[in-house]
């Protein structure tokens, strides 16, 4: 009986410190609501507004390579060009600072082929596909351009390791 005790007297004592070191683990991180109130407001809307734009890329990349095209696939690529363009503006008014040229320069390109995909999208003449097939490929490499520049990393799964820093010498 006495052997019980002191056994569920150790159990007890155990769990005492592993809660212990647990709660003191927490109050040395900060815990979660200092965690949150580090994330920089205007980091939070830029990273938003690339979400919005990473949404509406992959519903029309998920058409590529279609040739029997709905009405609802042309509506995709037009509502993706006008918010890839409405976004680029934004960006530009908001997070392209004025001296990186590369920068600039990879937002208004992102902007520009955008609109080409809106044109062809809403004009639907014979071509219009391959005008948005070619546009969207190059939005595409803007894109990637301009996350090798800023050193962002999108897919991390296939590239495991630092993102290149390739476009950071030419400034």
């Amino acid at each position: 009986m006495f052997s019980k005790i002191m056994h569920i007297r150790k159990i007890g004592l155990v769990l005492l410190v592993i809660c212990f070191f647990t709660l003191l683990d927490g109050y040395a991180s900060g815990g979660p609501d200092e965690k949150k109130k580090e994330e920089d407001p205007k980091k939070k809307e830029l990273k938003d507004l690339m979400k919005k734009m990473d949404g509406w890329y992959k519903k029309s990349e998920e058409r590529m390579g279609y040739y029997l095209l709905t009405d609802s696939d042309w509506e995709v690529f037009i509502k993706t060009g006008e918010t890839v363009t409405n976004l680029a503006d934004i960006m530009l008014k908001k997070f392209v600072p004025p001296d990186d040229k590369v920068y600039l320069k990879e937002t208004k390109d992102m902007k520009k082929h955008a609109e080409d995909i809106v044109k062809s999208a809403n004009e639907r003449y014979v071509g219009a596909y391959e005008d948005i097939q070619y546009s969207f490929g190059r939005l595409r490499n803007t894109c990637k351009n301009c996350h090798n520049h800023l050193g962002i990393q999108i897919y991390t799964s296939l590239y495991p390791g630092e993102a290149p820093k390739e476009g950071k010498e030419g400034q």
